[in-house]
This record gives C-alpha cells, structure tokens and sequence, in this order.
C-alpha cells in the first residue's frame, strides 16, 4: 500500500501545476501534418520497398503451363550396386515392423 501512495502523492497536492508556462510554441498546421502523416507513410513506404526488392531483384520463376528451364537435381540416388529392385525382395517394413 506504501508505494501506491507515494507514487500518488503529486495527486494529492494543494496546489496543482499543469506546466502551462512550460510548454513551447505551437507546431502549427503543416508541421503536425507532416510530423504525423508524411513521416509514418514514408517509413511504412520504405518497409515495403525494402520487403518487395529481393523479389524483384530474383530470378525469373517458374510459370505453370511454361516449359522446365533448369537442369534436372538428383537427390539421394542409390548407389552404384543397389538397386530397387533388390531393396524390395530384402526389406518387410510395415505395420509388421519388420525393417
């Protein structure tokens, strides 16, 4: 309870300061427009020109409908003994669980 009302103790005084002299000049029209409205639009203008130019700067993609331009990758061929055949007759696997 202590600390709540030492933190509120400013609201509790006789005599209230709002800072009214404290303040600075006003902005005016064109400043708080261009405070509140141009900058945010033009960072957000930025983020997008920063996530979209990787995309624009890629390779072309493929198309469905286009023909396969690239060379062909292998991954995982057998080797040079193996065959499919062979690892058929050999292995069960299965819900028998016998690899």
């Amino acid at each position: 309870m202590l600390p709540v009302l030492s933190v509120a103790a400013p609201a509790l005084a006789l005599h209230r300061d709002d800072g009214g002299t404290l303040g600075g000049p006003s902005l005016g029209a064109g400043l708080t427009i261009f405070y509140f409205v141009v900058i945010p639009v033009g960072a957000f203008l930025v983020i997008a020109a920063l996530a979209i130019l990787p995309s624009t700067l890629s390779k072309p993609r493929y198309r469905p409908g286009k023909p396969w331009a690239q060379s062909d990758t292998w991954i995982g061929l057998p080797s040079d003994g193996d065959s499919d055949e062979s690892a058929k007759e050999t292995t069960k696997g299965g819900a028998s669980a016998e690899w």
